[in-house]
């Protein structure tokens, strides 16, 4: 598992392969979201590609992650489906697999407008 810093501040655990994480922050999808998600009303990502790193997550982050998928059963996803125009075999998936998890409080979109 590893983990985003954003300036400084752990600010998600992804459990993936490294070369995958890596990926994810080349992804402008990801920057998007990282730019308009806001906690305490203020942005994660600022834009700037200096700001954000990734490390190895620490025992306590790694032990954070896991608690939070038992508790919402993330696991639970169903396997490939070749029926509905899934191709990939159950080693893609696992390999492909990217599970994210925010340290922060994630402002809601819902409070925001109301």
């Amino acid at each position: 598992m590893f983990t985003l810093d954003i300036d400084g501040t752990p600010v998600a655990i992804i459990r993936s392969t490294e070369a995958r994480a890596r990926e994810l922050l080349d992804v402008e999808g990801f920057k998007d979201d990282l730019r308009t998600m806001t906690s305490d009303g203020r942005p994660l990502w600022s834009g700037r590609a200096e700001a954000l790193t990734l490390r190895p997550s620490t025992e306590e982050e790694t032990e954070t992650f896991e608690d939070a998928m038992d508790e919402d059963e993330f696991d639970d996803e169903p396997a490939a489906d070749p029926a509905k125009g899934d191709s990939r075999d159950a080693s893609e998936d696992e390999e492909d697999d990217v599970d994210i998890l925010f340290l922060v409080d994630i402002d809601d979109d819902e409070e925001d407008a109301g």
